[in-house]
């Protein structure tokens, strides 16, 4: 034999060391700490994964809600250009082409509704910063008090509760 075989006697190797056994009243404790602690990492856990649902179903339900807000902007601007060109037809112009403009505005703004997408009513009303932008004031009257707005420059669009695109108006104001 070699003699850098033979362990040395000083040396404690690690198949010697032995833990002290604990009674068992003790190691229960110990056991009942560890499930505890596991117990509370779990539940941990289990928030987490809840939250996460949570989160999830929110932006599905904003994804249904508003993600047809990019096309109903370009097409609230399609229905503006729309009005302006009716602007230059005589009400009481009932050839075919402005017949046909009035019907195709009636639809797309039936359309906008059924979808969520409503002008903003402004003019009378009082004025919110949320929905308007003051462009311009003028001196109250008696038919618009201070804070109302008296003129609407562009129209303003919603898409249920959210603005597509704020309404531009002129405001009686002190």
């Amino acid at each position: 034999m070699v003699e850098d075989e033979i362990p040395d006697s000083d040396e404690e190797s690690p198949a010697e060391e032995l833990e002290v056994p604990l009674d068992p009243e003790s190691r229960i404790e110990e056991l009942e700490a560890a499930l505890n602690e596991m117990e509370k990492e779990m539940l941990y856990k289990q928030a987490e994964v809840q939250n996460a649902l949570s989160q999830i179903a929110k932006v599905r339900s904003e994804g249904s809600r508003y993600g047809g807000m990019g096309l109903a902007r370009r097409i609230v601007v399609s229905v503006e250009n729309l009005e302006r060109a009716l602007g230059h037809i005589d009400d009481d112009d009932e050839t075919p082409i402005s017949s046909a403009l009035r019907m195709v505005h009636k639809e797309l703004l039936s359309s906008l509704k059924t979808e969520g997408v409503e002008p903003i009513e402004a003019l009378g009303h009082p004025f919110d910063p949320a929905k308007m932008e003051a462009i311009t004031t003028v001196p109250p009257t008696d038919e618009y008090g201070a804070g109302t707005v008296v003129s609407v420059l562009e129209s303003g669009w919603v898409l249920r509760d959210r603005v597509l695109k704020v309404a531009r108006v002129v405001v009686a104001s002190e």
